[in-house]
């Protein structure tokens, strides 16, 4: 289970890293859709919150050509948080994103601000953007799957390690699904309603945050059956 989840991490890093590290401009990019989502997403915050400012920084980064496909892989797994992201509630309203990648997620990003407007949107994102909270849930992403594994006797306890794992990823999962609901809203309003293809990079997005708690329970799963009771010594 640990290496089928590995391996699957690595392809949908290596999809996304490709999809967002672009070098060349898809027929439906960012850049080209620009004017029709910021207008769009003025509808969706007032929508969400009337009377709220809507304004935000737009940066355009483009990733650097490496010279060959695998160089540019390697730059992209990296690098690739670089080329789409935008502010939490902590900064300044901003988007950077590849004018050269999908206008999705672009979409996708307007999206993250346009859910802070909301309660539960701020709440979330702002749980997320704290480091305190961030560091406590990397170390439960580790130590808690361990210890359930540990208690509960037999090796079929996979399932209970990966529900724990991921749990403890839930604000980042809820920010990202928040911010996927409003970016497709955005492209309805802008009158660019995403294609199925659109909606699966999305949904590919989402599985890239969800393969390392996924990771992370299969390993804490191994080493915590390393200390499973045995009920015939008690």
């Amino acid at each position: 289970m640990s290496l089928l989840a590995a391996l699957s991490a690595l392809g949908v890093g290596a999809f996304n890293a490709r999809e967002l590290g672009r070098r060349r401009p898809i027929m439906r990019n960012a850049k080209r859709a620009e004017k029709a989502l910021d207008r769009a997403f003025d509808q969706r915050v007032d929508e969400l919150r009337p009377g709220t400012s809507a304004a935000y920084g737009l940066e355009y980064i483009q990733p650097p050509d490496k010279g060959n496909a695998l160089a540019n892989l390697h730059y992209d797994l990296q690098h690739g948080k670089d080329a789409a992201s935008s502010s939490s509630p902590l900064q300044e309203p901003g988007i950077k994103i590849n004018p050269n990648a999908d206008r999705v997620y672009l979409a996708h990003e307007m999206g993250h601000l346009a859910s802070q407007k909301t309660d539960i949107g701020h709440l979330v994102a702002s749980l997320r953007a704290n480091p305190k909270l961030k560091n406590a849930l990397l170390g439960a992403m580790v130590t808690v799957p361990g210890v359930a594994a540990a208690l509960e006797a037999g090796d079929d306890d996979m399932d209970t390690s990966l529900a724990m794992a991921t749990l403890a990823s839930a604000p980042t999962l809820v920010d990202e699904m928040l911010a996927s609901k409003n970016g497709l809203a955005i492209m309805d309003t802008a009158g660019m309603r995403a294609s199925l293809g659109q909606r699966g990079k999305l949904a590919t997005g989402l599985l890239s945050y969800l393969a390392a708690p996924l990771i992370a329970g299969a390993a804490g799963n191994i080493v915590g059956n390393q200390f499973d009771a045995d009920p015939s010594g008690l």
